[in-house]
């Protein structure tokens, strides 16, 4: 749910992060302002206060007029001191519209003179302080309904409220903002004198606002409800979102943009491997060919891109991540592990080793850890480095006959498939892919062995590749982050372990070892970030849980030394003493952080799944390498501790789930709820209850009733079927897996609300409802309902100040036997 400001102007100034879906051939100027940023003699015009961080992203920003701040206590006291607000810029090096902003406004003196004069500056790398990004991105996100980077955010200052007030509390969010006004919006300079007025003629309005803002963004964040039971129907729940969530033309999960969600197969597989499926099966392989054909993948050097802007894997946004690397070899490896005879395992093992040696080529500090990322533009252009043309294929490859091969194998004879997003003057040009598989196109050429034709691709792979290295590169975040170590660490060991490739493993053996030589506290902790030798920022909850997952890891390729066990077991034991919480699971940060208005306990997976859910996994692989019931006992705690979002939030947590099942799988009889169930109709704690009747159907003349009913707790309510505003979750009720037949739905009328939240009244149902439904055989039905079909009912129930995740109930459709 929204949070609406009433704040006179800066209702009017309110932004959504709609500005980064703009289209501009401003987007592509190298730097406009490049002229006044030199002086005649070539050097510097302008340094600021983040001339001395190892941050990469940072680094770019300190030769701007603005006047940065590093987050710290330093830029803290001064904002106190000078009685303006804190304008907190956040975002990473690699981030395309992050470089934008800088270009047009962060390196425009006149607009950085207005944010010296009327504001105290602080950039943050999210990727080094991941916590102060989960804060306000989630007060971002309350504020417009979305978020994003670079994210824009004014803090009051410390002493705002009286000298007692640490302040650093949120009253104004946005992402991007353009120099001038555009579509009806303002640009930020007149962003900046709005929120300068109102903070010196609106101060106490600002301030309360602000306190709201803070409570909204604690209220949500600390959210988990009571220890309780928790049993596989949380399980099948998420599992059957993922599947209602299947694109089953292209594979993954939703429409564009698409990720790869390797958080969402590696349940998958696990539950595969719990119990073997075709169906399951072909969500799983259909998903993991169609990405390693498409154009997300590297197909020339190796590795996966950030994600594909349209739904079938062809064009991505060119970044790449070193945890989406990571994360992706480690679950082609597990699937070549555990279904080795399947046919596409030569297309995965390709994939293993390419990005594997990708990372190591591109990717590897010289201490042996890992670098962050890659850039997405070259020269201000997106992609520029990754595109081809027919006519530079032809000059790269010198054997015409390989190069008449490279156009039909990457789909160029298909006609252009790219052109910059960002400048329509660009001209088109082609993404390399796969539109059929190399055994396909193999019996196209005539046949033979595939071995020959694998030889012709890494020929062709070899000219174009020497090629593109002669172009311009995009920039490398060369940071050491531990968290993504920990996962590329395990990554490479599993790749190491199920290809036979000691290459690998002793890649993920120095990066560990780099870690403990560099990246270790005087008090036995762990850095969380590192750049040329320099480590710095203890680590957080995530940083030792990955590094541990690596550590074990390597214990599984390397069970001969103990090592790293006796490691693993050391870090999850400081892990535990500094982040656990006495009901179970775990903080994000470090007790008594200042700088942080709340203290963080994570459970969704984002990008990087959650640390809660893989400290559970670890605390489950030393049960089972040690036999110490110790280590179940803490993961038990830990999963009750989270079992009501678990119940409400389905593929919202999925590692979590994973953890679940294999604590299920482990000890079954721990998990048996004891304690008395409501009445059926009843909604103790629960938001809704829901229940159908009759159980099982029975049609009469190729017609069939049912009536589902809904007991919403008095705490809450639920979006009707027609909400009042677009960016709210309505109540459906619709059919799957049943082809042949048609539902049709009467809901109950609903009530006008109104909640203090919301600057309109509000569309709901509340208390007891029922939603009757007619199910009807059409002319090409079957004879019998598919034994899979089911209603599936989607809703998300609100309080009076906040909403839940938006839940989906699958109701099997049960066919009355006569």
């Amino acid at each position: 749910m929204r949070m609406r400001l009433q704040l006179g102007v800066l209702a009017l100034l309110l932004l959504t992060a709609g500005w980064i879906t703009m289209t501009s051939n401003a987007a592509n100027e190298v730097h406009p302002h490049a002229d006044k940023l030199k002086n005649d003699d070539g050097s510097w015009r302008f340094t600021n206060n983040l001339v001395d961080q190892t941050s990469p992203y940072l680094l770019q920003h300190a030769h701007n007029p603005v006047d940065w701040h590093p987050w710290g206590q330093a830029a803290f006291d001064e904002a106190r001191k000078r009685n303006v607000p804190i304008f907190l810029s956040v975002g990473y090096s690699t981030c395309y519209w992050c470089h934008v902003m800088e270009r047009q406004v962060f390196e425009d003196p006149d607009i950085a003179a207005k944010m010296n004069e009327l504001f105290v500056c602080i950039k943050v790398d999210r990727e080094e302080r991941p916590d102060v990004d989960d804060i306000y991105m989630m007060a971002t996100q309350l504020m417009t309904g979305s978020g994003g980077w670079p994210m824009s955010v004014f803090l009051t200052p410390p002493g705002a409220a009286g000298d007692d007030d640490p302040g650093l509390k949120p009253f104004w969010a946005g992402t991007y903002i353009p120099p001038t006004p555009q579509h009806g919006r303002p640009g930020f300079p007149q962003v900046l004198d709005g929120l300068s007025r109102v903070w010196h003629e609106q101060r106490d309005e600002v301030i309360e606002q602000a306190d709201r803002l803070a409570s909204g963004v604690s209220e949500t964040l600390l959210k988990h409800g009571e220890p309780g039971p928790v049993d596989a129907s949380m399980i099948q729940a998420a599992t059957d979102q993922l599947l209602n969530m299947f694109d089953r033309e292209y594979g993954g999960f939703g429409g564009a943009p698409k990720f790869p969600q390797p958080a969402y197969l590696q349940f998958l597989m696990a539950v595969y491997e719990n119990n073997p499926d075709d169906a399951l099966w072909q969500v799983i392989g259909h998903t993991l060919d169609k990405m390693a054909r498409g154009g997300m993948y590297d197909q020339v050097g190796g590795g996966f891109h950030r994600y594909s802007t349209d739904e079938r894997w062809l064009v991505p946004h060119f970044e790449k991540m070193l945890y989406d690397n990571a994360q992706l070899v480690e679950l082609y490896a597990r699937v070549i592990d555990k279904k080795p005879t399947d046919a596409s395992a030569a297309l995965y093992e390709r994939v293993i080793r390419e990005t594997c040696d990708y990372v190591l080529r591109e990717m590897t500090d010289p201490t042996g850890a890992f670098w962050s990322a890659q850039d997405a533009e070259v020269n201000a252009r997106e992609g520029e480095n990754y595109i081809w043309t027919q006519d530079q294929i032809a000059d790269a490859i010198n054997d015409s006959a390989l190069a008449e091969l490279a156009v039909k194998m990457y789909g160029l004879d298909k006609g252009t498939n790219f052109q910059d997003p960002h400048d329509d003057d660009a001209d088109p040009a082609n993404v390399l892919f796969l539109p059929r598989s190399l055994a396909e196109l193999n019996a196209e050429s005539g046949g033979g062995e595939v071995s020959a034709l694998l030889e012709k691709r890494r020929q062709i792979n070899k000219a174009l590749k020497d090629v593109r290295d002669q172009r311009d590169q995009p920039g490398t975040d060369d940071k050491v982050l531990l968290s993504w170590n920990g996962m590329m660490i395990a990554a490479l060991a599993d790749a190491g372990r199920v290809l036979d490739e000691p290459t690998y493993t002793a890649a993920a053996t120095r990066a560990a070892e780099a870690i403990q030589s560099y990246m270790t506290t005087d008090d036995g902790g762990l850095f969380r970030t590192m750049r040329q030798g320099e480590a710095k920022i203890p680590g957080f909850l995530e940083d030792y849980a990955w590094f541990v997952h690596g550590l074990l890891a390597l214990h599984h390729a390397q069970p001969d030394q103990p090592k790293w066990l006796d490691l693993a077991k050391r870090y999850t034991v400081i892990a535990t003493e500094r982040f656990a919480a006495e009901s179970g699971g775990y903080y994000d940060t470090l007790a008594d952080q200042r700088d942080l208005f709340v203290r963080v306990r994570g459970s969704y997976d984002g990008a990087v799944p959650s640390a809660n859910g893989r400290m559970i996994h670890n605390q489950l692989d030393l049960y089972e390498l040690t036999g110490d019931a110790h280590w179940l006992d803490r993961a038990e705690k830990d999963l009750r501790s989270f079992a009501e979002p678990l119940a409400r939030s389905g593929a919202g947590m999925v590692q979590m789930q994973g953890a679940l099942l294999r604590a299920l799988e482990l000890d079954p009889a721990r998990f048996v709820d004891t304690t008395p169930k409501p009445t059926q109709g009843e909604a103790p704690g629960k938001p809704v209850a829901v229940s159908m009747e009759p159980q099982s159907i029975r049609f009469a003349d190729g017609v069939a009733e049912v009536t589902v009913t809904l007991n919403i707790n008095p705490d809450y309510h639920i979006n009707s079927h027609t909400p009042s505003e677009d960016a709210l979750i309505p109540t459906t009720l619709s059919l799957v897996d049943a082809d042949g037949y048609e539902l049709e739905v009467q809901y109950p009328e609903p009530v006008s609300q109104t909640y203090e939240y919301a600057d309109q009244p509000l569309s709901v149902f509340h208390g007891k409802i029922q939603i009757k439904a007619t199910l009807r055989q059409t002319s090409n039905a079957d004879d019998n309902l598919p034994s899979n079909a089911a209603m599936l009912l989607r809703y998300q129930a609100c309080t009076h100040t906040a909403c839940l995740t938006p839940t989906t109930e699958r109701l099997p459709l049960n066919v009355k036997e006569d």
